[in-house]
């Protein structure tokens, strides 16, 4: 049976199938709609850089827990936090507890828990890469150095989505000039060739 007791007990640390498959996805998941799970927890890249994970408009935690269940964007988080372990060559020595209570942490942070699918791969894929230090010591993982490292992402984030968002703004303000709704007689006639009356001719 397996232990969820805190990171001291003496429990066996589980491999990652058997750690995720204590909560598969619920039939009623599956039933569903099983090309969304699929879209969703299957094909979402770990390639991308953070410009267009912002640009993906991927589904965000909240908008999985809404559509199906919480369990279910839990054991999304759990799989690519334990995979990201196993990255690092630290899984072995990380409990299930840490694991479970990681993915708890971000998914019900007033601030992380905004992140889209793709924005937390993102992220995953540049912490691998280093660009936000370790979080072991010893091959021993610290999952609250982990959840630090979300917040320099975080800033990055803000700011690639604040510049897609103004950028978006004046797309929108730029369309509206352009509307016939939006223009004067003149710029009307103007664009349409018509010649506009001189009411001198009629003198």
């Amino acid at each position: 049976m397996e232990k969820t007791n805190l990171p001291q007990s003496n429990a066996k640390n589980l491999p990652i199938s058997l750690l995720l498959s204590q909560d598969k996805l619920s039939d009623a998941l599956q039933a569903q709609d099983p090309d969304f799970v699929q879209q969703v927890f299957m094909t979402h890249s770990k390639g991308m850089g953070i410009e267009k994970a912002v640009a993906s408009k991927s589904p965000s935690f909240h908008d999985v827990t809404n559509f199906y269940e919480e369990r279910s964007t839990l054991f999304w988080l759990r799989f690519h936090i334990a995979e990201t372990f196993a990255f690092l060559g630290i899984y072995d020595s990380a409990s299930v507890y840490q694991i479970r209570e990681t993915a708890e942490l971000i998914l019900h942070h007033e601030i992380f828990g905004q992140l889209t699918l793709d924005e937390f791969l993102c992220f995953l894929q540049r912490f691998k890469q280093g660009r936000y230090g370790k979080i072991y010591n010893s091959n021993r993982p610290n999952p609250q150095e982990f959840l630090q490292c979300l917040q320099p992402f975080w800033n990055e984030l803000s700011h690639e989505r604040g510049k897609q968002a103004e950028k978006e703004r004046q797309e929108q303000l730029s369309r509206e000039r352009h509307s016939p709704e939006n223009i004067t007689w003149e710029q009307y006639i103007k664009e349409k060739g018509i010649e506009k009356p001189n009411p001198l001719k009629e003198l």
